[in-house]
């Protein structure tokens, strides 16, 4: 889960860092969907790993938090998708291209440990060998 919990935080990074500029170089709309469909799908896989932590037997977490999740995740997250989706005039590439950030996130993320053997991987600074 730690994995998980990592890549929310650095897809939120990327989303801050890139909106800058995404607003200077390219066209308002386009901007404003990357960034919705980032924080949507950063929401989403957030609130997934919290139903997926509470199904697990040895988890410490309250059961109260899952069915909040549950009831934030399914209704709400997803017809606040619809919502962007159908009645917002945000650019539509803009989103996909956000909703797939933090799908690339995993995908080089789960290459680097794939690669380096270790989750944390060789370039953090107690993993340097000398």
């Amino acid at each position: 889960m730690d994995f998980i919990q990592r890549s929310i935080r650095i897809s939120a990074g990327i989303t801050l860092l890139f909106a800058p500029f995404l607003f200077f170089y390219l066209e308002t709309s386009f901007a404003l969907g990357f960034m919705a469909g980032a924080f949507w799908n950063i929401i989403n896989v957030f609130l997934l790993s919290r139903l997926l932590k509470i199904l697990l037997p040895t988890s410490s977490i309250n059961k109260k938090w899952g069915a909040a999740a549950g009831i934030l995740k399914f209704p709400v997250l997803y017809g606040a998708g619809y919502f962007l989706l159908r009645y917002t005039n945000l650019s539509l590439y803009g989103i996909m291209t956000g909703f797939s950030l933090i799908l690339a996130v995993f995908l080089l993320k789960a290459l680097g440990i794939y690669l380096s053997g270790s989750e944390e991987g060789p370039w953090v600074l107690g993993n340097l060998k000398k």
